[in-house]
């Protein structure tokens, strides 16, 4: 589990809090100390947990002469199915495929929504002062709600480095670097 840090300014000055303080053990919100924001909600009934209905995880980046490449998670019965494509994969086709646990699926889950906090992330990081870069694209598919989509153009969340190294190993089963 990764140190709990705030999805808006990156800090780890982050505390527990409650909308019920008699009962903060159940409580999954925090605001970070430092810029005094509010993320982590926790929906009161269990079964109403987001990783529980996420049933697809997409995450894309293409740089500036660097290629496109992409993950994609989906669950299937049983299993999930996780398909890595490399840089220039959009010419060639290539693409790797693994088939992982669904408890392995589900640990992902865990650390996009409460490591990363994706569901506190803006919809929209984009810098419009450079024209080049890096853009990347987000998405998550739910069976209870509508499809959560967040991108960038060379601008980025406060954890976006950590998504990144979060997905390095799976990048790098597929034999091609994340940069």
């Amino acid at each position: 589990m990764m140190e709990k840090k705030c999805p808006f300014c990156g800090e780890e000055t982050v505390e527990e809090v409650s909308e019920d303080h008699k009962r903060k053990e159940t409580s999954l919100k925090y605001q970070c100390e430092s810029c005094g924001q509010t993320f982590g909600v926790h929906p009161t009934d269990p079964a109403d947990a987001p990783e529980k209905h996420c049933d697809g995880f997409a995450f894309s980046y293409e740089g500036f002469n660097a290629g496109y490449r992409s993950i994609r998670i989906d669950q299937r019965d049983g299993y999930a199915e996780l398909v890595i494509k490399p840089a220039l994969s959009e010419m060639t086709g290539e693409a790797a495929r693994f088939r992982i646990m669904l408890s392995e699926w589900q640990d992902i889950k865990q650390t996009l929504f409460y490591d990363l906090s994706v569901l506190s992330w803006n919809e929209d990081y984009t810098d419009y002062s450079i024209l080049d870069g890096t853009q990347w694209h987000l998405r998550l598919e739910f069976d209870n709600q509508p499809t959560i989509e967040i991108s960038g153009s060379n601008a980025y969340p406060a954890l976006y480095q950590d998504l990144q190294a979060f997905l390095k190993p799976y990048f790098d089963q597929g034999d091609f670097e994340l940069d």
